[in-house]
């Protein structure tokens, strides 16, 4: 699961939580950020975790401010959620 970001909207840092259930081995994690037309612009995670939960931070300075999506891609899951950035 991908919990909701919070704070959401934000300036300029957001925190993802996200949970891997339980599993007798590990998953490769990747968490990404989208711009509005789609074009991934920065790579948040990518390695392997085990079950269990866990955060990661975005810091958008140096972003316009605007709409962003969260990928969290784990095994054959897919789960995805808008973001706000405001200066």
């Amino acid at each position: 699961d991908l919990h909701p970001a919070f704070p959401n909207p934000f300036n300029p840092t957001t925190t993802f939580r996200f949970d891997i259930p339980e599993s007798k081995i590990s998953a490769n994690v990747f968490i990404s950020i989208f711009d509005i037309q789609g074009r991934e612009i920065e790579v948040l995670l990518n390695e392997k975790r085990l079950p269990g939960s866990y955060t990661v931070q975005w810091n958008a300075t140096g972003y316009p401010t605007g709409v962003y999506f969260a990928r969290l891609n784990y095994g054959s899951k897919v789960r995805t959620q808008k973001i706000i950035f405001l200066k």
